[in-house]
């Protein structure tokens, strides 16, 4: 009964987020409508295909908000750039501009996904990055952040270092909104002015664990601002350590799109080993706990969490998990990316697998051939499909 209430609750949102979406959309195209000849059959059209369905075996017709928050806590990232101004040509500036953004980065082939999640803002610009084969999401724009970016996220929620970042993110966006910087700041509002910077300088390198930045780096920003050196900045901490609203399955689908991947592991000795299908989740390294007990409801309770340098990898391997738990979830949550055809092959040797006790020769070459598939032809596999191959007819003789 509760999982019904729930599944209510989530269409009432997803359909409130829809209007609301289709009314901004409709508002910003009918301001130009003069100026691109629009009339209202076209306008309507637009907005149409901005929800229009993805090419998949079953449609989307609107991407779920929970999975653009899940795959943001995977592959999104919220940060504010911090430029430095030549004061010989703004004088007036104060040798600083802060510039908040939210991303996400996805690999190239999945550029269909980011382009979804634009329309479904109705903001920000996706970019591709040919150098690096990656494509991003991005917003820049303040009004757009605080306006969509923000209210998004505070409904559906990202958790721990990705909540951390977002809350610091927000606090930059309210001292920044007021007026934009670089700003000359005269007589009585001086210091106030001051401490608003010495703030969001403080909040900016406070966001992300994994920054760059350096005490020194800091400590010369700082010197930047004409802040004092007896008042060095002090990092806020990370202190989130519970989940505190709603694990959704639709985030669940967004994390696995984004830090999961679908695997075919061989037995090196075919006598005794077995082939294993597996399903990794790479969890941080302050979420792995809370997000396990989260993520056993949906997949069961068969994973294994380990621990590899300073992230917490998931595996989940037993079979009659995968065929139970697994693979229902993610059909009934459909993956967005390029993963999903990954997650099919993988799909159809987990079936294989279940119906064939006993693996025959074919059978076993058929698997090697739908493995090899998967996961950019299987190029970080220690061994060819050639020479598995070659194991395999020798063992069947």
């Amino acid at each position: 009964m509760g999982e019904i209430t729930r599944n209510s609750t989530n269409t009432l949102e997803l359909q409130a987020k829809v209007t609301t979406i289709q009314t901004l959309n409709l508002k910003k195209m009918k301001k130009q409508k003069t100026k691109l000849n629009m009339n209202s059959n076209y306008l309507n059209k637009k907005i149409c295909q901005q929800f229009s369905t993805l090419n998949y075996s079953k449609p989307i017709k609107i991407i779920d908000p929970y999975y653009i928050s899940g795959l943001t806590q995977a592959d999104g990232s919220f940060f504010c750039s911090i430029e430095k101004i030549n004061k010989k040509d703004h004088p007036n500036s104060k040798g600083l501009t802060f510039t908040p953004i939210f991303d996400i980065t996805l690999d190239l082939d999945s550029k269909f996904t980011l382009d979804q999640i634009q329309s479904y803002f109705g903001c920000g610009k996706v970019i591709t990055k040919l150098s690096d084969n990656t494509v991003r999401y991005r917003v820049i724009n303040r009004k757009d952040l605080v306006n969509i970016i923000i209210p998004h996220f505070k409904t559906y929620p990202v958790f721990f270092n990705k909540l951390h970042a977002f809350n610091l993110f927000s606090k930059i966006l309210e001292l920044l909104s007021p007026v934009l910087l670089p700003v000359v700041l005269p007589n009585k509002k001086q210091r106030s002015g001051e401490r608003d910077l010495k703030r969001i300088l403080t909040l900016s390198v406070s966001m992300n664990l994994a920054s760059r930045r350096t005490d020194k780096d800091i400590l010369e920003l700082s010197q930047i601002l004409g802040l004092s050196s007896n008042e060095p900045i002090k990092k806020i901490p990370y202190t989130i350590c519970n989940i505190t609203s709603e694990f959704n399955p639709g985030f669940l689908a967004g994390l696995i799109d984004g830090d999961g991947s679908f695997n075919i592991s061989f037995p090196q000795n075919l006598e005794t080993g077995k082939i294993k299908p597996v399903l990794s989740l790479c969890l941080g390294k302050n979420a792995a706990s809370q997000f396990f007990k989260e993520i056993k409801i949906y997949l069961g309770a068969s994973g294994v969490l380990s621990q590899s340098k300073s992230i917490f990898i998931l595996k989940i391997s037993y079979l009659d998990d995968l065929i139970k738990y697994v693979i229902p979830f993610i059909d009934n949550n459909p993956l967005l990316t390029k993963k999903k055809d990954h997650y099919e092959i993988w799909k159809e040797v987990c079936f294989i697998l279940k119906a064939d006790k006993i693996l025959t020769k074919e059978i076993y070459l058929k698997i090697v051939e739908l493995a090899y598939n998967m996961n950019k032809g299987g190029k970080r596999r220690k061994i060819t499909k050639e020479e598995y191959i070659k194991v395999i007819n020798s063992f069947y003789g």
